[in-house]
């Protein structure tokens, strides 16, 4: 016999965005989307000397094109 309960999961939503480089917020607009940024996660491999650690980075898209600027090779769209 399976004996069941009732329990609440709690879902987690997100608050804000803040921009890492800028420190921007990234505004909601008047439906509750957020404006589009890059969210970046990263964890860290043995031939790093950051090996095991996890990044997380949020960029907006300000930031993001200014970034995108300096690259030797562009990014394929």
């Amino acid at each position: 016999m399976i004996i069941t309960k009732k329990e609440a999961a709690q879902n987690e939503v997100v608050e804000k965005v803040i921009c890492n480089c800028c420190g921007k917020e990234i505004e909601k607009n008047s439906h509750g989307y957020m404006e589009d940024y890059i969210h970046i996660e990263k964890t860290w491999g043995y031939t790093s000397s950051k090996d095991g650690d996890k990044t997380n980075v949020d960029i907006c898209e300000e930031c993001w094109n200014k970034f995108e600027r300096n690259f030797k090779i562009k990014s394929i769209i």
